[in-house]
């Protein structure tokens, strides 16, 4: 299997604004996830998007600060974004309900997270895949490989 890697610096963020007040505005609250909604957490995560997805966002929760943030409407989770979880600077899952989209959640937890690796030391990061188009306009990310990743090496590949 190849991947997909694109490099996003950021020191020169488009948007490095806290999107945590515009979104409440909204009524979608955003915040680190915590260990005692863990399993809510992952059962959206199961439900919406994969398995992979939730073993990925444990590990991201159980990091220490969490490194997942999740957006929550109505006291329930209706996205998540993970970084620091299959591995160290790279950045994913992430994942918006259906019925949640296009309120701007996936790029607010984006944001939330490239902010939070930015303010741990990292200068650059690596995003594996997803909507690679929107990656390159909305954060000026550089392609830089279509090479084994680091899902290479995955049991079931």
């Amino acid at each position: 299997m190849q991947d997909l890697d694109l490099l996003v610096n950021l020191y020169n963020l488009p948007n490095d604004e806290d999107p945590t007040k515009a979104m409440a505005e909204k009524g979608v609250f955003i915040r680190r996830a915590i260990a005692p909604d863990k399993t809510e957490i992952l059962d959206f995560i199961r439900t919406e998007f994969s398995q992979g997805w939730a073993d990925e966002a444990e590990k991201a929760i159980f990091n220490y600060p969490s490194s997942c943030y999740i957006a929550v409407m109505d006291h329930k989770v209706v996205g998540f974004a993970c970084y620091d979880s299959t591995a160290l600077g790279y950045y994913g899952p992430l994942g918006v309900a259906k019925s949640a989209r296009k309120l701007g959640i996936g790029s607010a937890l984006t944001t939330k997270c490239l902010l939070a690796m930015r303010e741990k030391g990292y200068g650059y990061i690596i995003i594996n895949a997803g909507p690679v188009d929107y990656y390159i306009k909305q954060l000026n990310a550089i392609v830089i490989g279509d090479h084994k990743g680091v899902y290479s090496n995955l049991i079931c590949n």
